[in-house]
């Protein structure tokens, strides 16, 4: 005659207990525990990562049109918004990654600030050009502090990668020479004053090459933003250098 008791999958070998001792003749191991009810609740994250229609006002199948007159109307939510605007970006990175790519092109040929900084990092046996100067599509992250909270950002730098230009985020080539300005410091600093980004110096130094930048351009109006490096070097048409001397306003942190 069958058993009624149903077949468990966590039931251990014969002979051999998960406590270790010997299992009594005719003795069966306790039923598995029923699983939580509450791990199956999605969090604040994922309820936010993904999409529903009737909750948040963004229809995915529909015509973008459609989605962006919701958007004028107040007919969508932040979370609608934010699912809209990351299905664009998706939809255009192509277009907005080639544009990037043109505009920084240009920008390390022409603009005074970036190939002022790129001489400036090329001093320091470093090197910025289109190798490591990329366009990519940005994904917002998504935060979470009681409240999904979407994080958008510009752009990037890593000491191991390079400089990331977010093309998507990228108004136009002026917001680009800004982004790519603000990063190049960051590039400087890591290769003049060894700044970490990351471990226990990490949050002092970022908050120092943070701030130098904008203080720096406040200090010196009738100057580009880029005296932060020091005074002293001449160009080889036997012009001063344009930079300040770093100690007035940046010391390495």
């Amino acid at each position: 005659m069958p058993s009624s008791e149903p077949p468990s999958t966590t039931r251990p070998p014969a002979g051999v207990s998960s406590s270790g001792p010997t299992d009594a003749p005719g003795e069966s191991p306790p039923p598995p525990p029923p699983p939580s009810t509450t791990s199956q609740a999605p969090s604040t994250v994922e309820a936010f990562l993904q999409n529903d229609p009737a909750r948040t006002g963004f229809d995915p199948q529909t015509q973008w049109w459609v989605n962006y007159f919701r958007v004028l109307t107040g007919g969508m939510t932040a979370e609608g918004r934010h699912h809209y605007r990351e299905s664009r970006y998706r939809a255009n990175e192509a277009r907005d990654c080639a544009r990037c790519e043109k505009h920084r092109d240009y920008l390390l040929r022409y603009s005074p600030i970036v190939r002022f900084l790129a001489e400036k990092v090329a001093d320091l046996n470093g090197a910025l050009d289109a190798s490591n100067i990329l366009c990519r599509r940005c994904p917002a992250p998504v935060r979470a502090d009681g409240t999904a909270v979407v994080a958008r950002r510009a752009a990037g730098f890593d000491p191991a990668y390079g400089i990331l230009l977010c093309a998507n985020e990228m108004r136009d080539r002026k917001h680009l020479e800004d982004s790519l300005a603000h990063e190049m410091v960051h590039a400087w600093d890591h290769l003049r004053w060894k700044a970490e980004f990351a471990g226990e110096k990490g949050l002092r130094h970022a908050a120092c090459t943070e701030v130098r930048r904008p203080f720096a351009a406040l200090l010196s109006p009738p100057l580009p933003p880029l005296s932060v490096f020091p005074a002293g070097e001449r160009r080889q048409d036997g012009a001063a250098d344009r930079g300040a001397k770093l100690h007035r306003y940046g010391r390495p942190c």
